[in-house]
């Protein structure tokens, strides 16, 4: 029955959900001889088809790595392409390709290079000789080779932290998707990026609000460490732009407690115009928890902000700031009405939180 299922999943003509149960008898099959089929409807422009084509291959599992690793040697950019992104949905699994994906980084055909960094990213840690090739391509003058390279050191992990040099630098890269890659994999690294922390505040000021952004998230990304950007942080609380103090918000809340410091400065935040920006206050002094203590009487207001996010986080803030906050029992019971049951149920916990106190 296999040939039958995929003549039938080959025919554009046939209705998707019979090309659907197609893709999902080849995947229970397990049977090399459906992964060419597979890959050909992974580029389906029928959605139901496609994602169930990406099911089945990752159904294969080890049964498929054969069949690719052959496809990988074709003449055709597009099959090896092709055979590069089907073994990317294997993940961990296809660890053996390693070493052939690893000639197919300096393959002509761009197309090709962009799917083998992909997949050798999805791999993992197992990729981990592809690091320094990865180092050269954040180099290049090519926006997506600089975001392919980073997303794959970001999925090989701490281990590629000889690359942050190099991601530092590109942080502040013209290109977005590019940049905000890098600060993704900054982020991913994570603690061992906190000798960068400096370098990475200093961009805070940078001319471009999208920069300043992606900075405030790399920094975030990195956590607890990045305690040192603490005071460059709060001076962007007042940027012009909502999304970089809604990012510099949020990275306080990822340094945790160590941003105690920031609680009088974030207080000055709750009148922000910007509702996600109010939220990301409330829960930044929830992060920071019982040192948020100042801020009581600021967080009571919030309970009647007009937006159910914000009381929301404001109900979680004192809940965490602990017994100080018993104060606000009686405006946080005034949420028992609230229209959004996630309120109500943020409420009833806090109220027995606090009162058992």
């Amino acid at each position: 029955m296999n040939w039958f299922w995929r003549i039938v999943l080959s025919l554009d003509a046939v209705p998707s959900k019979f090309r659907v149960r197609a893709a999902e008898a080849l995947g229970e099959s397990k049977q090399p001889s459906s992964v060419r089929a597979l890959l050909k409807a992974r580029s389906s422009d029928e959605n139901y088809v496609s994602e169930a084509a990406v099911s089945a291959l990752k159904s294969l599992g080890s049964a498929a790595l054969q069949p690719l690793l052959e496809l990988l040697n074709s003449k055709i950019p597009a099959e090896r392409a092709h055979a590069a992104e089907g073994l990317g949905l294997l993940g961990k699994d296809a660890r053996p390709a390693v070493p052939q994906l690893l000639r197919l980084l300096s393959d002509k055909h761009m197309g090709v290079r962009l799917k083998v960094g992909d997949t050798l990213g999805r791999i993992g840690p197992g990729s981990a000789e592809a690091i320094p090739e990865f180092i050269n391509w954040l180099k290049d003058v090519e926006p997506r080779q600089i975001e392919v390279a980073a997303r794959a050191l970001g999925g090989i992990g701490p281990i590629a932290k000889d690359a942050l040099p190099v991601l530092v630098d590109r942080v502040t890269h013209p290109d977005k998707p590019a940049r905000e890659a890098v600060a993704e994999t900054i982020g991913k690294i994570g603690s061992l990026s906190k000798i960068f922390v400096p370098k990475l505040a200093a961009e805070l000021t940078h001319i471009d609000s999208d920069v300043r952004e992606t900075v405030a998230r790399a920094l975030g990304g990195i956590g607890p460490e990045a305690k040192a950007a603490i005071p460059a942080l709060i001076a962007q609380f007042e940027d012009i732009d909502r999304a970089v103090r809604t990012a510099c918000t949020k990275a306080i809340a990822a340094i945790g407690p160590g941003a105690a410091a920031a609680v009088p400065r974030l207080t000055d935040l709750f009148n922000d115009k910007d509702f996600g920006v109010r939220e990301a206050v409330c829960k930044a002094l929830a992060a920071i928890g019982p040192a948020s203590a100042p801020a009581i009487e600021g967080l009571m207001r919030q309970l009647q902000d007009d937006r159910g996010t914000v009381r929301l986080a404001a109900t979680e803030a004192l809940t965490a700031i602990g017994p100080a906050a018993a104060i606000a029992i009686p405006a946080i019971k005034a949420l028992s009405n609230d229209k959004y049951p996630s309120v109500r149920a943020a409420a009833a916990f806090a109220v027995e939180a606090l009162e058992s106190q």
